[in-house]
């Protein structure tokens, strides 16, 4: 009796699921900061971490960050200017791989080698967070910053398609009007 029930036993197999993150979004802010004294920006380079190391304006990323994040503090009533802005933008990219245990399987008692063979399953999630920072070049702090995460695509360049929705996203509940 008690080997058809380690057999039954060992033929579940039990996963379990790492939970997947749909997008984490973070703003930080001091609390009674004047948003409409600011009324126009300068941009900084631009960072992308890749597997290369931090490359400034990146070619591929530089155009669709900018584009991206351009258009949302336009949006909430900013101004591009080529420099001596009011605010300094700094923006990162960052990609990291998070391994996650997909399952774990019993495959079967075996009294002559006291106990169970065990195997393991996994994979690696793909993350991207876009991070944007606003400085005070006047005071040299930063006066608002926002970071989302999100789950990408194991495909090359994944993420390229999700940098709008989550700037976006991260600028949503901006606390404030600039300009106004």
């Amino acid at each position: 009796m008690k080997l058809k029930s380690a057999t039954a036993i060992a033929a579940i197999g039990i996963s379990v699921v790492a939970p997947c993150f749909a997008g984490k979004v973070k703003t930080w802010f001091p609390r009674g900061t004047d948003f409409s004294q600011y009324k126009t920006y300068t941009w900084l380079p631009t960072k992308v971490l890749g597997k290369a190391g931090i490359v400034e304006n990146d070619p591929t990323f530089d155009p669709i960050i900018r584009g991206a994040v351009g258009k949302e503090l336009q949006r909430i009533g900013l101004k591009e200017v080529p420099q001596g802005g009011d605010l300094q933008v700094s923006v990162i990219g960052l990609g990291t791989s998070v391994p996650q245990l997909e399952a774990v399987m019993f495959a079967g008692y075996d009294p002559a080698n006291w106990g169970t063979t065990t195997f393991t399953m996994g994979r690696y999630n793909k993350e991207g967070t876009l991070a944007v920072n606003l400085i005070d070049p006047k005071l040299n702090k930063s006066v608002w910053a926002g970071a989302a995460t999100e789950t990408l695509k194991t495909t090359p360049g994944a993420g390229k398609e999700k940098i709008p929705v989550a700037a976006q996203r991260i600028f949503k509940d901006f606390p404030g009007k600039p300009g106004k």
